[in-house]
């Protein structure tokens, strides 16, 4: 499965990026986009994302874990999806 990288507008051609600091409904939207480029994932969208009460040691804000309205995409399907966008999502956005 690939990510289509022009949904990362932010992004630069692979260059090292400086996390980005989003609203949680951008970041829900950027990631809902993200996930929708993947293969069977069209239909899925994010609805949920958790701050974290501290960064993690990279200086993260929000978890690893997604609230996810399937759409009745089979949880083998957009599983992979949000497993090939969850890292570059995690590393180029923040919470505000």
């Amino acid at each position: 499965m690939t990510v289509n990288r022009a949904i990362f507008g932010d992004l630069d051609g692979g260059e090292p990026v400086t996390r980005q600091t989003i609203s949680r409904d951008d970041l829900m939207q950027r990631l809902t986009r993200m996930i929708q480029t993947c293969e069977g994932c069209e239909s899925v969208r994010v609805v949920g994302v958790t701050r974290l009460d501290s960064p993690d040691k990279d200086g993260r804000n929000w978890s690893h874990s997604l609230v996810l309205d399937a759409a009745g995409v089979p949880a083998e399907v957009y599983s992979l999806g949000y497993a090939s966008v969850i890292g570059t999502a995690h590393d180029t956005w923040n919470l505000k």
